[in-house]
């Protein structure tokens, strides 16, 4: 307490972050991970997880054994609190009897006042300590847990379509847990209590204990039906959370894609729509939460006037009140029990969710390898052992032996088949193939990915770690050095060695921070050719023996591509020098001769393999590519150190205004606000729930606080016609009215439970969800550059589970609590009018203790939102780039850096509980003063007998009332920090859109697809962010597009290609003096058309496809809005090529996985969906008999950004036919590297830095000396 007082004083007055460094040494997670490693079934393998099936409550044994001791601990003070409790009636008892006599002694009423003092206090100190010890337990809880997602989340198995699951496991269900174990020892103590109640009752009215009894056993019969229901509700509920929260993370993290696309406002419906659900489903569990209160009320408000209905013994004063404090010690824990059971079962069924995690398939590495004990055996005995007979005639040289392999994702549907390969050390492989031959499941079998295989796949060493580079390169959220480096040392001398090799050198150059540049979540502030070489790099700085390469090309201009590959690859490379053994998966099969051997993959099988020399001789795959035996020339065309000089000089000016070199300048979401609060938060939340709903709101509290206080003064007006000698009215008269006040309360409770549980949560989480939502999509570009997905995705998975969950429970306790706390203090001067004197000091003392505290609280309460943002944003990562991790050996370190990030987001929930119970404490101790002042009071000057019994049964529960305001207003300041999240997002995050950009151009548009720039410059910097002349991304470009013209856009990497076409579909913004005439699309200026009607109405095409998350069918992926047919699906899935795989994968209605799609056939994915889109915009006119047919002529603006840049010349011929007669009429708009593509369109525009270089027909500019498109042609060896 002495810890918590300090930080206390320091929040005061310091910042609380700086109060809470080198606080909490306590509950580390890898400590609490060590001992649960121990209690957990037999071994810790990756399959021991397993053991827990058939048992549906393993995990919660293993939990219990866990943490047996710290379980236990705070049994022997809750039962000292019992016993205290216990202490109250008979001293009300005692005191009533001795008020009643015509003298007291002074001696006696000195030890009253003494008894009252040792009771409050005793029942303040053992509930202080006994809370204390638990919420330690629940901090455990939630490390164990969280590590043993974190830990099953690494061992998974790519494609398994639970990563989604597992980061609302983490947020959401933690959550539900730690709620549920909140009033764990409440429970128990609540049913001794409740027995020893109903003894006591036995002994002073004789069998009308039964009364109440009778009313909880059937309490408690309809309970328990409702706890049938809680878990099926529970389920659907997370299940609704999961599928949303994981469809929004997709979506921030592909943003840039899904604007580029025209795709956001689509997906915005659906992501609402799926909001709506969830509501609905949460509204079922909360429905049952409700009647479960009714249950728990019940007893607490229909005991009492049925007891005393059937009571036939005389009574006295001392006998109601008596009788009265014990029904409360027997109906109020059974209330608590009531709402908390459900919690409870909630939480338990959240374990259960964690449990089924856990019990996955996780990733079985089926590689085998000489192991030191066959160290002297070679590869033929290892065969031997796995049916092979062949023999081998220099297992030495070998690195990888692949012998009748058969690999796949889905059981019994293998991808690869017979597959025998071997690849020698010190070796460089190609590997090639049309797009879906199996390139990338090559890699992946390579390094024991493939959750499905037969046949063997044996390694001639050991190999930890293994450099690794996926088709979608991955990237932490951090520096461009830090993705480098990764948890290795820094070695200047190797890295200046990489960067030089993989050309990165120079964009370092064009950056303001060079490699300190922040690369934003998922890389998003980099190119795709930057993000293939920042990973290339990683792959090389770490000096592996074995190097396995997925399409690492891929978005690399020609120009760079060539450097690299001679650099890195090439005679006198890195990896020659190093003697490593490289496997390279590639579209770039110029490269072949260089190779030491070729994989050629095709029909699911190795078609042929050799060396280059033998197969382009054998008229096979290899053969038919016409690649000539020398290629990329001597090195001429590398990139210099002239070049990058020139680069440097040029790039203060002209580059440095791009996103990834801008700044970082994160938006924050803290209120201002934050350790005073701000009123204006409540407006917002009440006005998002409706005026109407908020008034009734407080309108049925009030009804409630009446309803449930005065009963105790008519009970006195009961005992004083009792006791007067001719009774005014009969029995039943006086227990009708007791019976009607108790059951108003209860329909008010009911009444304002559905107002506030049903309706406001429904109207609030929908509109909140909705304005929060529409300021993500209508965000600009640059706060995805600068923002922190895991930020982001915590406001709409944390923030608005707070808005479903705690905070309208917070709101709801608050208003019960003022309005009780109110009605109570009304009741308790009646045996003394001087004790109200007392309620100004006290309210002068509860206002001082309330402020003092909400400094703290609230601000803690925002620092644990905040630091689990951290904890979110790494796991994402980590998933995203399980393979890679793998690769490298990073798990063991991913799982520490877990581990500290879960220390940090437990330091401030954590001091959060011991801040609330060092409040109870004082609370408690204030209740035990008001005790003193009362007893002391009542003896001095001899008080009726019956308002003090009032009084004191009131004071009984005047102590939690009291608490409870400060308590749950507090949990309400804190829980609204959620709104003032939302409401800061929304403020501080301006709309892209402009004012005037309010042209919604006809359906059709664009008709033509004419686009004229005039003279244009773009910077990715706003304006107050620039000092001087703007950074420019796009250099005073002056370009004249005609109606139907094919135009490709090429350059090095960086020039500024996707600028212009992010500038087309206004991601990016012109300078403000660019007048209307300076950007046209068919007439229209582009500065006054509204971005989103833009986005839709040009089709555009990413260079990285998005999809929505695993499990989506085939047809939602394809046509996300929904407006075509599953025939018009069908036909364009054939157009494309890829029938024949979505029938093998399940038909078009199957699930999908992103993931086990190789990075050809996402494109062709994202062309499937073009198609349909144009198909879809087409007209359609009346033919032959009742056909109809679409207009084929119709223009329009077709934008493709590097489609080809992950495809074979298989693939890329199926685009170039589909652009040709699909899109014979519109306006092509092509960023491309690939020559072969860029030569049969009309027009090649050549970018340098932003600035327009050169304008001309691709075939006669490459044959001009001279032409900068000309050394690009050579470069790319054509």
């Amino acid at each position: 307490m002495h810890l918590v007082h300090r930080m206390l004083t320091m929040a005061r007055y310091h910042s609380v972050t700086q109060a809470l460094s080198g606080l909490c040494t306590y509950l580390p997670a890898h400590q609490i991970g060590s001992y649960h490693n121990i209690c957990w079934p037999s071994d810790r393998t990756a399959d021991s997880s397993r053991k827990l099936k058939g048992d549906s409550y393993g995990l919660v044994k293993v939990l219990v054994k866990t943490l047996l001791a710290p379980l236990l601990l705070p049994i022997p003070l809750r039962l000292a609190l019992l016993g205290f409790t216990f202490c109250q009636p008979f001293f009300i008892k005692k005191l009533l009897d001795h008020l009643s006599r015509p003298e007291i002694e002074a001696n006696v009423g000195y030890g009253f006042i003494g008894a009252a003092i040792l009771i409050y206090l005793g029942m303040a100190v053992s509930a202080a300590l006994c809370w204390y010890l638990h919420h330690r337990m629940r901090a455990m809880t939630r490390s164990i847990l969280v590590t043993e997602i974190f830990s099953r989340a690494t061992q998974a198995r790519i494609g398994a379509d639970d990563h989604n699951a597992a980061l609302t496991l983490m947020s959401t269900d933690i959550e539900r847990i730690r709620l549920g174990l909140r009033m764990l020892h409440n429970i128990w103590a609540g049913v001794i209590q409740a027995a020893l109640a109903a003894w006591m009752l036995y002994i002073r009215l004789g069998l009308v204990f039964l009364v109440p009894i009778g009313v909880v056993v059937v309490c408690f019969t309809l309970l328990g039906v409702l706890v049938n229901f809680t878990g099926d509700s529970q389920r659907a509920w997370m299940t609704g959370v999961q599928k949303r929260v994981g469809l929004t993370a997709t979506v921030i993290a592909g943003m840039k894609n899904l604007k580029l696309s025209g795709l956001a406002s689509t997906v915005s419906s659906f992501v609402q729509k799926l909001r709506v659900e969830e509501l609905a489903a949460g509204a079922r569990f909360r429905k049952i939460f409700i009647l479960a209160a009714m249950l728990g009320f019940t007893p607490m408000l229909i005991s009492p006037p049925l007891t005393l209905a059937f009571t036939r013994a005389s009574f006295d004063t001392s006998k109601v009140f008596t009788s009265l404090a014990f029904l409360m010690l027997l109906t109020n824990p059974l209330s608590q029990i009531f709402t908390s059971i459900p919690e409870l079962v909630s939480g338990i069924a959240c374990i259960g969710r964690i449990q089924a995690f856990l019990e996955c398939e996780t990733r079985h590495d089926f590689r085998q390898v000489l192991s030191d004990r066959k160290k002297n055996l070679n590869f033929t005995e290892i065969e031997a052992d796995t049916g092979s007979s062949e023999i081998e005639t220099a297992p030495d040289s070998t690195m990888i032996r692949i012998k009748n392999g058969n690999f796949g994702w889905k059981e019994n549907v293998f991808v690869l088949q017979d597959i025998n390969a071997h690849i020698e050390k010190s070796s460089f492989t190609m590997v090639v193939g049309p797009v879906g031959s199996g390139k990338s499941t090559f890699c992946k079998t390579l390094l024991g990915e493939i959750p499905m295989s037969r046949g063997s796949v044996v390694l001639s060493m050991r190999c930890p770690r293994i450099g690794f580079c996926d088709q979608t390169a991955f990237m932490w959220n951090g520096t461009i050095r830090d993705n480098i480096l990764g948890f290795s040392l820094y070695d200047k001398k190797r890295y200046n060695s990489v960067i030089q090799a993989t050309a990165l050198s120079v964009d370092f150059a064009k950056l303001t921070q060079g490699d300190q540049t922040n690369v934003g979540s998922d890389g998003i502030t980099l190119s795709g050719g930057q993000k293939q070489r920042v990973s290339l790099a990683r792959a090389l700085y770490l000096e592996f023996d074995l190097v396995i390469l997925d399409d690492v090309f891929s978005g690399l201009d020609a120009d760079t591509e060539l450097h690299v590959f001679q650099r890195v690859f090439g005679p006198g490379g890195l990896l020659q020098q190093r003697r490593t053994t490289v496997v390279l998966c590639t579209h770039s099969v110029r490269f072949l001769p260089f190779s030491d051997h070729v994989i050629a993959l095709g029909d699911n099988t190795i078609k042929e393999q050799g060396s280059f020399k033998e197969l382009a001789e054998q008229g096979g795959y290899v053969q038919s590519l016409g690649i000539r035996d020398s290629a990329g020339g001597d090195g001429s065309e590398t990139v210099s150190e002239t070049t990058a000089s020139k680069e440097r000089t040029e790039a203060q000016k002209d580059a440095q205004g791009s996103p990834d070199g801008s700044p970082a300048a994160e938006v924050n979401l803290d209120d201002p606000n934050r350790a005073t609060g701000d009123k204006a938060v409540y407006k917002y939340y009440f006005l998002s729930m409706g005026l109407l709903v908020a008034f009734c709101c407080f309108f049925l509290a009030a009804l409630w606080g009446f309803f449930t206080n005065f009963p105790t003064i008519w009970l006195k007006f009961w005992t004083d016609d009792i006791s007067s000698e001719t009774r005014s009215h009969s029995h039943a008269y006086y227990v009708g009215i007791y019976a009607l006040l108790q059951v108003s309360a209860l329909i008010s409770l009911l009444l304002l439970g559905i107002t506030l549980f049903i309706v406001s949560i429904k109207r609030a989480g929908a509109n909140l969800h909705h304005d929060t939502l529409t300021t993500l999509i209508q965000a600009p570009l640059s706060f995805f550059t600068h923002t922190d997905t895991g930020v982001i995705t915590n406001l709409f998975s944390q923030d608005l589970n707070l808005i479903d969950t705690e905070l309208p429970d917070a709101l709801l306790n608050t208003l019960f609590c003022v309005f009780q706390a109110l009605g109570q203090a009304a009741v308790m001067p009646t045996s003394s009018a001087y004790l109200a004197i007392s309620y100004p000091f006290l309210a002068v003392l509860l206002y001082s203790v309330q402020r003092f505290y909400l400094r703290t609280s609230r601000q803690l309460r925002l620092l644990d939102l905040e630091a689990k943002s951290p904890l979110y944003t790494h796991f994402m990562d980590t998933v995203r780039g399980i393979t890679t991790l793998r690769a490298f050996g990073y798990i063991s370190d991913e799982v520490s850096k877990n581990a500290r990030l879960l220390n940090r987001s437990q330091q401030p929930a954590y001091l959060l509980a011991m801040v609330q119970e060092w409040l109870n404490l004082v609370l408690d101790m204030i209740v035990m003063i008001l005790a003193a002042v009362l007893t002391t009071l009542a003896v001095r000057l001899h008080s009726n007998s019956g308002f003090t019994g009032a009084s004191l049964v009131t004071l009984m529960s005047f102590g939690e009332s009291l608490s409870g305001i400060v308590i749950y207003y507090t949990r309400l300041e804190t829980s609204i920090g959620a709104i003032s999240r939302l409401k800061t997002f929304n403020a501080a995050v301006k709309p892209e859109g402009k004012e005037g950009e309010d042209m919604v151009p006809p359906e059709n548009w664009p008709q033509h697809g004419s686009v004229e720039l005039n003279n244009v410059s773009a910077s990715y910097q706003m304006g107050s962010e620039s000092e001087g002349e703007p950074n420019l991304a796009l250099d005073s470009l002056c370009l004249s597009i005609k109606p139907g013209d094919k135009v490709a856009i090429c350059g090095r990497t960086g020039s500024g290609k996707s600028s212009l076409v992010s500038l087309l579909l206004k991601l990016l913004d012109p300078l403000q003096d660019t007048p209307n005439e300076g950007l046209l699309i068919d007439g229209l200026p582009l500065n006054n058309l509204d971005r989103d009607a833009l986005r839709q109405r040009v089709i555009a095409v990413p260079q990285e496809a998005v999809f929505l998350p695993d499990g989506a069918t085939f047809k939602e992926n394809l046509d996300p809005s929904g407006l075509s047919t599953l025939d018009e699906c069908k036909a364009v899935l054939i157009d494309i090529g890829l029938w024949d795989f979505v029938q093998g994968r399940g038909g078009i209605d199957a699930g999908m996985t992103s993931s086990t799609l190789s990075g050809g056939q996402r494109q062709l994915m994202s062309i499937g969906r073009s198609l349909l889109r144009r198909r879809a915009r087409t007209p359609q006119t009346p033919g032959p008999g009742n056909m109809t047919e679409r207009i084929k002529d119709q223009g329009g603006l077709l934008l493709l950004d590097e489609v080809n840049s992950s495809v074979d010349q298989d693939t890329e011929l199926i685009i170039k036919r589909i652009i040709e007669t699909e899109f014979d009429a519109y306006t092509v708009i092509a960023v491309s590297h690939h020559l072969d593509m860029i030569m049969d369109f009309d027009t090649v525009v050549v970018l340098d830095t932003g600035k327009l270089v050169e304008v001309g027909n691709p075939r006669a500019l490459a044959s001009t000396e001279g032409s900068r498109f000309a050394s690009l042609v050579r470069a790319g060896g054509k």
